[in-house]
């Protein structure tokens, strides 16, 4: 079937207009005959509505058995005839006059807006013209309004070239394949893959949401997500965009996070001792062995097998100098074999300052292990530390 788009019968609002129109016009007319008919059947005589109310024969006034009854019919005969004088001839003309001109400048503004949408029509007749695909797509392929919707989000320029990951693209491939003068039919299951990955008209967002969504991806795109604080009911974006992504888009070690590049992390990391500028390496490595060594006994005193008996503290201790040797191996193996040069001087042997930092790392670890045991065994703090 051939696509033809028009805005005023996308749009309802020129047919609702028109009915509306019409409905006043149609219950204005019976209005203006309702009230000749009142005037014909209290006066008698029809010649009363054209020359005025106050001419014509009078029906006689209805007698009441009673004065007051009288009196009720004299004081209704009276409201009536102070009306009718009140609005009289003049007054009929000039409320057909003013409902003229209003029912007038009504019908002008809907032939103003009908005539706009023709113009917007043929536009839109003209710019579809210079689309080739567009012409003839076959309502099996997709539907004239999920068409229209998908246009209306798609800017003008990309109808002819869309984007190999967008819908119109999708479309644009079936169109081009499928139709009057080229391929008419298809395989069952090539059809059940073309309807699920042509859209339908509840699968396509409006263009605000559509917008968002492509600003979001270009973000991505550009190696950049926006920054959200967890709560109770989910996530709350805070506005702040975060640069994860390198120079190099490739390269997984240029993957950059709040951790490992925010400023707050960079300056802890560079305050350890192992990073800190301007110590020896016997420094670095008996203030890393203390701190270690200082912990270590700690889960084996409190959570040990042994943590209700007195040799408590006494089993820590030995489990946290036995992880304080291993390491320390450890780190011997990995110095003479990989020979790192961070903390050589000039005129060392390489790897000369690692393997001094890891000497002094078994210092340490025992010295701060020997501390904790004594915190352990002449203060008894053991729930108070651990």
């Amino acid at each position: 079937a051939q696509v033809f788009f028009n805005s005023s019968q996308s749009l309802p609002g020129g047919r609702w207009s028109g009915i509306m129109r019409d409905l006043l016009g149609i219950t204005t007319a019976l209005t203006l005959a309702a009230i000749v008919a009142c005037n014909v059947l209290l006066t008698g005589d029809a010649s009363a509505f054209v020359s005025g109310f106050s001419h014509g024969p009078q029906l006689p006034p209805t007698r009441s058995p009673s004065t007051g009854g009288l009196a009720e019919s004299s004081a209704a005969s009276q409201t009536l005839a102070s009306g009718r004088q009140a609005l009289g001839v003049k007054g009929l003309i000039g409320f057909g006059m003013g409902f003229g001109a209003l029912l007038a400048l009504a019908r002008g503004a809907s032939i103003a807006r009908r005539a706009e949408g023709s113009g917007i029509a043929v536009k839109e007749k003209e710019e579809l013209a210079k689309v080739a695909y567009l012409q003839n797509i076959p309502r099996s392929v997709i539907e004239q309004e999920t068409l229209e919707k998908l246009l209306s989000i798609t800017p003008r320029e990309e109808w002819e070239n869309p984007p190999e990951r967008s819908y119109l693209y999708a479309v644009k491939t079936y169109a081009e394949a499928y139709g009057a003068g080229k391929a008419t039919k298809i395989g069952w299951w090539d059809y059940i893959a073309m309807k699920y990955i042509l859209p339908g008209t509840d699968d396509l967002e409006t263009k605000k949401s559509n917008d968002d969504f492509q600003k979001r991806e270009d973000l991505r795109m550009a190696g950049k997500v926006t920054m959200e604080v967890p709560v109770a009911a989910g996530w709350v974006d805070t506005g702040a965009l975060i640069q994860w992504k390198g120079k190099e888009p490739f390269a997984g070690d240029l993957v950059q996070t709040p951790v490992t590049d925010g400023r707050w992390s960079k300056q802890y990391i560079a305050n350890m001792a192992f990073y800190r500028e301007g110590l020896k390496p016997w420094q670095r490595g008996i203030e890393i062995g203390m701190a270690h060594g200082y912990f270590l006994i700690g889960p084996f005193v409190s959570l040990g097998p042994l943590r209700n008996t007195p040799e408590a503290a006494t089993v820590g201790l030995l489990c946290g100098c036995a992880i304080v040797g291993i390491v320390s191996v450890g780190g011997l193996i990995f110095g003479t074999t990989i020979k790192p040069t961070r903390f050589d001087r000039e005129g060392d042997k390489p790897a000369a300052g690692f393997i001094e930092m890891i000497n002094w790392h078994a210092l340490g670890g025992l010295g701060g292990a020997g501390f904790a045991h004594a915190l352990l065994t002449l203060f008894g703090w053991v729930h108070a530390t651990f």
